[in-house]
């Protein structure tokens, strides 16, 4: 059972005028399977969500670095978008706690999961600039909820991401390097899981799932750097 929408509109600090918008932000497309209720899951809003927040970042990045190079504010970018990072946003504002969900979901821990939190994460972005007009109301979000984030990004050197840290490491070990293959695809809905196999003179290291090729390679490349002692 998902909790109450006022007390979400109170921890993020806005009031939508349209309840159907955060509604839909809140849905998993399980949900739907089991409720036939007139409305959509996440998954538009998050491709819009997506695109909002890359913006969000980028500008922010670009106004507040102006001595880093363009292919590091790339990086650094690319670890505040990251779906571990997203995730944990999430979490601090319990988002997994309002979300909609089947009963199958809700007893394979969805309310946990990683993908799912950072999908709706920038599903609710999406919803905040639809409902509001404002980039604006955008920004408060991002600096109250992401924009943290940022200092131990650039402190822990997070912007150097598993793949590239994983081919570092098997260079210098075994000068050779790694080689990503997929596993399974998995078909769910409209939308493709994909599960990749990163794998070191056809020894597989480990592999990582994520809705495109990209997110589940490095994924798999987080597993096996994980895993070095066994190789």
């Amino acid at each position: 059972m998902s909790k109450n929408l006022s007390e979400l509109e109170q921890q993020i600090g806005y009031i939508f005028k349209d309840k159907k918008v955060i509604l839909m932000a809140l849905t998993h497309p399980s949900y739907l399977n089991e409720n036939k209720e007139e409305r959509d899951s996440y998954q538009r809003l998050e491709f819009l969500g997506d695109a909002i927040l890359e913006f969000v970042a980028s500008e922010y990045l670009f106004q507040e670095f102006t001595d880093i190079r363009e292919g590091r504010l790339t990086e650094i970018r690319a670890a505040m978008v990251r779906t571990e990072n997203l995730a944990f946003c999430a979490q601090k504002f319990a988002l997994g706690e309002y979300l909609y969900i089947s009963k199958g979901e809700e007893q394979n821990m969805g309310r946990t999961n990683e993908n799912i939190l950072a999908d709706v994460l920038e599903a609710l972005i999406a919803a905040l600039y639809l409902d509001s007009q404002e980039i604006s109301t955008v920004r408060l979000f991002f600096g109250k909820f992401i924009r943290e984030e940022l200092n131990n990004i650039i402190e822990n050197k997070l912007y150097i991401d598993s793949k590239t840290q994983l081919q570092e490491l098997l260079q210098a070990k075994y000068k050779h390097t790694p080689v990503y293959k997929v596993v399974t695809q998995l078909q769910k809905s409209q939308l493709s899981e994909f599960e990749m196999g990163v794998f070191l003179n056809d020894k597989c290291l480990a592999t990582g799932k994520g809705k495109n090729k990209r997110l589940a390679e490095q994924q798999a490349a987080k597993n096996a750097l994980g895993k070095t002692s066994e190789f």
